[in-house]
């Protein structure tokens, strides 16, 4: 494959609204690309749909039938990732969900910031991420800005700030083939959170995050979605947050292992970063009172004061 980009879809029971989105790829104003699909076992005609498509489009679209022992968005992204780094020479990857709709210029501005990011940084290890318009299933616009939606930061790159919470939304990014294959030294993808939050933390400590303050992607939320948008500042999620402490713990708890994790798979990590990932990574080994005492000091911050607030509680 001879296309710079290439644009990994995952997918899963998503017939209903598949189509809009291969067809907003279809409609790019840049066309140096190629579509990747990879479908984990839907039962309904999802599969049909996408082989209809590649038999239209074969220039464009190709169907991966790569092996996959676990079934997850996660894993099949992951599956993707290496058949993409294995089997082409594309210099960029891109990753899309099967139910949102793309922007016409989505691939050429995320392109163009990629290069301008590269005449900056000469290791070429970079993550470009954007902006996106939070919709309803039939397209209505529930918010113009899923940043602001979240109340998420996207300055904060630095790892102290990336290792507690993710900024970057998976379906915003591309990636450089240097980091793509930095994050793919991780064998067993079992013990991390999500692929996009590893493909940040790794950017984080061994490359640059680019964040393009523009919405390129009608973000749908409906009832099937498997990470959707809540309103951070709605009185529903800052009850939620503040009188259920579980999701919180088992999030906190995710990140500390996923450090952990980091830390075992790069031996090449700077050493300032090292200590910040280890410190973090041995938290819950410390009494509550020292774990807050800790995130205060090292700024293991949420994005947010609801988030921190939550953050500070129920660590």
């Amino acid at each position: 494959m001879s296309q710079q980009v290439a644009i990994l879809l995952a997918s899963y029971n998503g017939e209903q609204f598949i189509r809009a989105q291969i067809d907003s790829i279809l409609s790019q104003s840049c066309n140096d690309w190629h579509l990747f699909i990879r479908d984990d076992d839907s039962t309904d005609s999802t599969f049909a749909i996408e082989q209809e498509y590649a038999n239209r489009y074969p220039q464009q679209i190709t169907i991966v039938n790569a092996p996959s022992a676990k079934h997850s968005s996660k894993h099949n992204f992951w599956t993707l990732s290496q058949y993409v780094l294995d089997k082409t020479d594309s210099e960029y990857v891109m990753f899309c969900d099967q139910d949102d709709v793309w922007t016409q210029s989505k691939v050429e501005d995320t392109l163009r910031a990629m290069k301008s990011a590269e005449q900056r940084f000469q290791d070429r290890r970079i993550l470009v991420h954007m902006d996106l318009e939070v919709v309803d299933k039939d397209l209505n616009v529930l918010g113009d800005s899923f940043i602001k939606y979240r109340a998420l930061d996207p300055s904060c790159t630095e790892v102290n700030r990336i290792v507690v919470q993710n900024n970057v939304t998976g379906c915003t990014t591309m990636l450089s083939r240097k980091l793509l294959q930095k994050a793919l030294e991780l064998n067993d993808i079992e013990k991390i959170a999500m692929h996009d939050w590893w493909f940040s933390l790794v950017a984080s400590v061994f490359g640059h995050i680019v964040f393009l303050n523009k919405s390129t992607i009608k973000y749908r939320q409906h009832g099937g979605n498997v990470v959707g948008a809540t309103k951070v500042n709605s009185p529903s999620f800052i009850l939620k947050r503040l009188s259920g402490s579980n999701h919180v713990k088992k999030t906190l708890r995710m990140a500390v292992k996923q450090a952990g994790v980091f830390l075992d798979t790069y031996h090449d990590i700077p050493s300032d970063d090292r200590n910040t990932l280890s410190e973090f990574a041995n938290l819950y080994k410390k009494s509550k009172i020292r774990r807050v005492s800790l995130i205060i000091r090292k700024r293991y911050l949420k994005q947010g004061p609801i988030q921190i607030i939550g953050e500070l509680l129920f660590i």
